[in-house]
């Protein structure tokens, strides 16, 4: 029941402002004031804590000018990873006829779907085929708010055009022809996909009297693609790319086409892009953790799971208690921190670590609270790793605790699980000042980027714990 219903809750939490979060004055020496144990006057002290470890539901969505995944990820530890990558294009210009003057005769030299590239995870080495479809025009495809978890959308049974890609030349320099006739420039980050001329001699088809009306005519005739990866072809699938639709120097549809000009024959282009204003999209990310030690672990029926395996969204999530801090006395708190040990896993080395985010789960109001006072952000609303935690450094994670314990053995404040995962983004229930009540922070910087397995309350050797630095008082 227990696991039922944290799930249920992880996909149902509300904003709520939480007004108990007051800053406590006892605590003001910092981490880089903290003095020596000595077992005289400075003494610490290690509280074992309970782990598990479930599978978080996410309702994260892309927007419009967010980075994009689409790539086929085999992952031996975690699982498969497949994302895909649904969008429209518009005209570069609204109600104009984009292929200049529709009486002249025009022929198709070719029809290239380019996209703005900024980063990989994985292995950089992969080779994946991907898949060009047309979004069905039935499909009911509207907005951008769909959520990775969304069904995928209906498509023509024909690809647009297919192509196996090699990673490693994604950010490659490619020369493109750019212009009227020979005009040629030089664009690195793109990935090109040649499609079917078809596609483009139907285009040339339209004119203003139908698609080329405006905006919302067109996606009557011409729904979208809907880009994916081909497994099966794939000779490697070890990575994610990731790109920016919003992009529209680099992203587009592109008609190369000949046409009559005065009795002579000139080449020349005809553009199609995303449009911020209207347009539409979705990124699908579907994880298949069968038969994998992540999927064990959590199948586990335990009181105290020994490791911990943090997926980033769409992932899991572990919950961690500390019985110990029920009994603990009146003390000046110097130093409290959750200390979490990195474990050797399958290819950790083609796959690094997501940022972590901690925070605490009030069963009694059914949200999650974040950690008060010690939870820090910048004035952009950045989760502020460097003060709170959250980054791998020397193999540990570490979280300072120092204030929300202090406020528990000197105001005898609530004593909450604690939840810790990797989300994408996330809504703090407690907002410093400068930082606007509903806005939400961003954990990792890409979706489904990073995943560690950590020692839990249980593991032999390296054990998660609360460590805890103190005064008598």
């Amino acid at each position: 029941m227990k696991k039922i219903f944290i799930a249920v809750f992880s996909l149902f939490f509300i904003l709520i402002f939480d007004q108990s979060c007051q800053k406590i004055d006892t605590t003001d020496l910092g981490a880089n004031l903290i003095p020596t144990v000595d077992n005289i006057n400075t003494f610490d002290t290690v509280l074992d804590v309970i782990t598990d470890n479930i599978y978080l539901p996410d309702s994260s969505s892309i927007t419009r000018t967010d980075n994009h995944a689409l790539g086929y990820l085999e992952d031996p530890e975690f699982g498969n990873t497949n994302a895909a990558i649904y969008f429209d294009v518009q005209p570069a210009n609204s109600a104009v006829y984009p292929f200049g003057n529709k009486d002249s005769a025009s022929i198709v030299d070719s029809v290239v779907l380019s996209l703005s590239y900024t980063k990989l995870y994985g292995d950089s080495n992969s080779i994946e085929r991907v898949r060009v479809m047309e979004i069905s025009p039935s499909a009911v495809f509207q907005d951008t708010l769909y959520k990775i978890s969304a069904a995928p959308f209906p498509v023509l049974p024909t690809p647009l055009g297919e192509q196996t890609v090699d990673f490693t030349t994604l950010n490659d320099p490619q020369v493109i022809r750019k212009g009227k006739d020979t005009t040629l420039v030089t664009e690195q980050n793109i990935l090109r996909l040649k499609l079917n001329n078809s596609l483009g001699q139907r285009l040339a088809r339209y004119d203003t009297t139908n698609a080329y009306r405006n905006d919302s005519a067109f996606n009557t005739y011409f729904k979208g693609f809907a880009l994916m990866i081909d497994s099966v072809a794939s000779p490697r699938k070890k990575s994610i790319a990731y790109f920016v639709l919003s992009d529209n120097a680099k992203t587009r549809l592109t008609v190369y086409y000949r046409k009559f000009n005065a009795g002579v024959i000139d080449t020349t282009y005809a553009e199609f892009v995303y449009k911020n204003l209207v347009a539409k999209g979705a990124n699908l990310v579907k994880r298949n953790n069968s038969n994998t030690n992540y999927q064990r672990n959590i199948a586990a029926v335990s009181n105290n799971k020994d490791k911990i395996y943090i997926q980033s969204s769409p992932g899991s999530f572990a919950t961690i208690s500390v019985p110990g801090l029920h009994g603990v006395s009146n003390r000046l708190i110097h130093r409290a921190e959750l200390i979490m040990d990195v474990l050797p896993s399958q290819e950790q080395g083609l796959l690094p670590p997501p940022t972590l985010f901690l925070d605490m789960i009030d069963s009694v109001n059914k949200v999650f609270k974040t950690v008060p006072i010690d939870f820090s952000t910048d004035l952009t609303g950045t989760y502020n790793v460097a003060v709170f935690g959250g980054v791998m450094l020397n193999n540990h994670y570490n979280f300072d605790l120092t204030r929300q314990i202090q406020g528990i053995v000197t105001q005898k404040n609530v004593i909450y699980t604690y939840r810790l995962y990797a989300p994408y983004s996330t809504f703090p229930i407690y907002f410093p000042y400068t930082i606007p009540t509903g806005s939400p922070i961003f954990v990792n910087s890409t979706i489904a980027s990073g995943r560690v397995v950590l020692g839990g309350g249980s593991h032999p050797t390296n054990k998660m714990k609360l460590r805890i630095i103190y005064s008598k008082i």
